[in-house]
């Protein structure tokens, strides 16, 4: 089930069935055809290979593309992806390169030996008021 929508005064979860109906209707009445000729079929499930492919040729990293769809592991998204690895690393640069074009060369300095020092700390304290679990915070756990 999806997101709610009205169903007379009843706001209910959209079932995938209808998702799945809605999703084919639309590309019958376009006309389009696969290369044979043959109906094109989608399934929602196929717009998250997409929104991924998508995001890393745009230069997203892959650690932020898995968390965002809840993979366990980065190689699940890479999976997801309709390119090839050496592209993900290219687009990934590029996007490390534009982003720092954008901030203040200061910022990629190396850190001080104090400042270093500050940050771990910080770090470990986050670490114990979050937790150490790998799981996004306000997550449920899975079994």
């Amino acid at each position: 089930m999806t997101g709610p929508f009205s169903c007379g005064p009843e706001d209910r979860a959209i079932p995938r069935n209808y998702i799945y109906t809605c999703l084919n209707d639309a590309l019958t009445a376009s006309g389009l055809t696969g290369p044979a000729n043959e109906e094109l079929r989608y399934r929602p499930h196929d717009f998250r290979r997409i929104f991924v492919t998508d995001a890393l040729r745009s230069g997203l990293p892959p650690h932020i593309a898995a968390r965002i769809c809840g993979h366990r592991t980065v190689d699940t998204t890479l999976g997801y992806a309709a390119i090839y690895p050496e592209d993900v690393i290219n687009h990934h640069r590029s996007f490390i390169a534009r982003r720092r074009a954008l901030r203040p060369g200061e910022e990629y300095r190396e850190p001080t030996a104090q400042e270093w020092q500050d940050f771990l700390a910080h770090f470990e304290l986050r670490k114990v008021a979050l937790g150490v679990c790998a799981r996004d915070f306000g997550n449920p756990l899975r079994p």
